[in-house]
């Protein structure tokens, strides 16, 4: 999708579903949102932009670890998944850094120059439609001895959460044409060379890719078939199934189900998931 079209997407009604699904999608992801900032290794009092910060849940435990010196701003676009986000800062945490929440696009909102020592994003990068250029105006937001650190998806067909849930609706719908790999979308940046020189054209040094597995346990406890029409829901699956009826719909449920029963123990489903970890600093 374009950068309006994404606008548009997640300002309507796709935006009001995903605010209504945060919390399960805050559980699903905190798991690799504690593993990047790990990684990262954020430095308590610093200031941090949290680029595409959704509906906050990683944006808390960010102000978590910079601690109640630092600063963190969470930008989004949508509306529905900010009003999200700022429910969670009604509650005061003194030892957590200052949260506050912006609605722009990231690529071409005026930030300060050189007024921040992080950006940071977890799954908020891979949807600017000139990711370049959107990256080149972010490094002027970050102090000279900044650092930028985000995770982004590696390959659909590396990512079991989705390769497998898809083998098994293709039996009921038919793949649409093939869509440029590159285009703004989840796997937009599972290429670790055009985003390394990406990153490069954009004024970004010492750019370095880490892989990592990461389990998703998907479900709360429902029955196998309960979970897999809220895998269905999200991610690929969900835009092929935006057109299809009601009966298709459930008869793709049913066959991802019967393909997922050897993986889904007490109420849990769990799939893999292949990350990337992306640094870099900003000279």
């Amino acid at each position: 999708m374009s950068n309006q079209e994404q606008i548009e997407y997640w300002n309507g009604q796709a935006g009001e579903r995903w605010a209504c699904e945060d919390d399960r999608m805050a559980r699903l992801l905190r798991p690799v949102a504690v593993s990047l900032l790990d990684h990262i290794g954020v430095e308590p009092g610093a200031s941090a932009l949290d680029i595409g910060c959704g509906g906050g849940s990683q944006t808390v435990l960010l102000a978590e670890r910079l601690g109640g010196t630092g600063r963190v701003l969470g930008v989004d676009i949508s509306g529905p998944l900010l009003d999200v986000a700022r429910a969670k800062t009604q509650t005061q945490f003194p030892e957590y850094a200052d949260m506050s929440f912006l609605q722009a696009d990231a690529a071409e909102h005026p930030f300060d120059p050189a007024s921040v020592d992080l950006l940071f994003s977890r799954f908020g990068v891979m949807f600017f439609d000139d990711p370049a250029q959107a990256f080149s105006h972010l490094r002027k937001a970050l102090k000279p001895d900044g650092r930028l650190g985000f995770s982004c998806w590696q390959a659909a067909r590396d990512n079991q959460w989705v390769r497998d849930p898809l083998q098994a609706a293709l039996k009921h719908v038919s793949l649409p044409q093939p869509a440029d790999p590159h285009a703004p979308g989840p796997f937009a940046f599972a290429d670790e060379a055009r985003v390394t020189g990406m990153l490069k054209d954009s004024g970004f040094t010492d750019i370095r890719f880490a892989a990592r597995e990461v389990e998703l346990n998907f479900g709360s406890g429902g029955s196998l078939l309960e979970t897999c029409a809220e895998l269905v829901g999200i991610g690929p699956l969900a835009r092929l199934l935006a057109e299809a009826d009601e009966a298709t719909r459930q008869r793709v449920i049913e066959s991802v189900a019967e393909s997922m029963s050897a993986h889904f123990v007490d109420g849990v489903l769990t799939l893999s998931g292949a990350v990337w970890f992306v640094t870099a600093s900003a000279d």
